[in-house]
């Protein structure tokens, strides 16, 4: 199945892409997966370009934008895996932060 453009599907799994990145993504192993071994490694030691290069591949796998190291589309392109995963991101993201405030709220009101 093609994804939303015109171009040629590889071989690489749109699934695994993006299940890597959202568990691995600060380590750059999707991007070994799909192919870009020196950009693997470069996120590797950047942890992820301090995250924001994680994010970035992140959100274009989940919106089908990201392409294997041949300028192939992922293979088995799935729209609503993708646009799932990111809500739940979001989800993490907004729970993290409210925990986070709470955290830090009772700390500092425990110092007075």
């Amino acid at each position: 199945m093609s994804n939303e453009g015109t171009g040629m599907v590889g071989n690489k799994s749109y699934t695994a892409a993006l299940l890597l990145s959202f568990f691995l993504g600060g380590f750059g192993i999707h991007r070994f997966y799909t192919g870009y071994i020196g950009l693997g490694i470069l996120q590797l030691i950047t942890a992820g370009g301090c995250g924001i290069w994680t994010l970035i591949d992140f959100i274009s796998l989940c919106f089908g934008k990201f392409k294997d190291s041949d300028g192939n589309e992922l293979a088995d392109y799935n729209p609503s895996l993708g646009q799932t995963l990111f809500w739940v991101w979001i989800a993490l993201i907004v729970i993290s932060v409210v925990f986070n405030i709470a955290v830090t709220s009772s700390v500092v009101g425990g110092i007075h």
